[in-house]
């Protein structure tokens, strides 16, 4: 079965993306992560696991691993 994700932004490794995800309490299964070049990674989360339906704010009022 295919999910639609919500693509939340690039981080540093993909630890610090896991990391992310935990304190903002997302499930590891709702995750999917795609490496971008060697050095970091970008997340993209269930939107079903988000819980929100605000289309205009993309990443749900969350902030990525860089500012």
């Amino acid at each position: 079965m295919s999910y639609d994700h919500q693509e939340i932004g690039d981080f540093a490794s993909e630890a610090d993306a896991r990391d992310w995800a935990e304190r903002n309490g997302l499930e590891l299964r709702d995750l999917h992560l795609r490496a971008r070049g060697e050095r970091s990674v970008t997340l993209s989360v269930r939107r079903s696991a988000l819980g929100d339906s605000a289309p205009s704010d993309l990443s749900y009022g969350r902030r990525t691993g860089f500012f």
